[in-house]
């Protein structure tokens, strides 16, 4: 491996660009095939064109690089803290932009946007910006549909829900109120 791609791995970053690869080592012709060499070896992945990962990188990590500004929420990031044991079929990301999908190999992403004032509330964890607990469990309420009910019924007995209110819109506040009341009719009838 070269003295790019171990700056690259040192500095935590899962994935990284044929571009940057290219200004970082003068060539543009010859870093395009030592790429394609070291994929032939096994040490790199061509995820997306244009877009290299180390082959032991991990799919929120690459997501993360390949979307640029944003950071790993809804139901990738309750999994993520433990908060609920059902695995997310997709890797979800915040972003301040217009949202796309698309998948990296073996791993369907899916981008959802939220307002410039809510995209706040992360951690850098290991390289990787994730929301804090409260945060993540926010965005799913703000965004219907980002995460299944079940999944925040698991979050909601490890959140801090005081934390929580001040992150929702009014309409995030009555779905929180729905989930509350939904959650104590069944503990009443158990």
């Amino acid at each position: 491996m070269d003295n790019i791609l171990a700056t690259f791995r040192k500095a935590g970053r899962g994935a990284f660009s044929t571009r940057e690869y290219s200004a970082l080592r003068g060539k543009g012709g010859y870093a395009r095939l030592v790429l394609h060499r070291l994929k032939k070896r096994g040490e790199l992945r061509l995820v997306r064109n244009g877009w290299w990962s180390f082959s032991d990188a991990m799919p929120e990590d690459v997501a993360c690089q390949i979307s640029q500004p944003c950071y790993v929420s809804f139901h990738s990031a309750l999994y993520m803290h433990e908060l609920t044991t059902q695995i997310p079929r997709k890797v979800q990301l915040a972003v301040c932009r217009n949202a796309t999908t698309y998948n990296i190999p073996g791993t369907p992403v899916k981008e959802y946007k939220v307002k410039k004032d809510q995209f706040n509330g992360f951690v850098n964890k290991e390289g990787t910006p994730i929301a804090t607990p409260e945060k993540a469990f926010a965005d799913s309420l703000n965004v219907p549909r980002a995460c299944p009910q079940i999944v925040l019924r698991d979050a909601i007995e490890s959140i801090d829900i005081e934390k929580v209110k001040p992150l929702l819109s009014k309409k995030a506040l009555k779905r929180l109120n729905r989930l509350r009341r939904v959650i104590n009719a069944e503990k009443r009838r158990a």
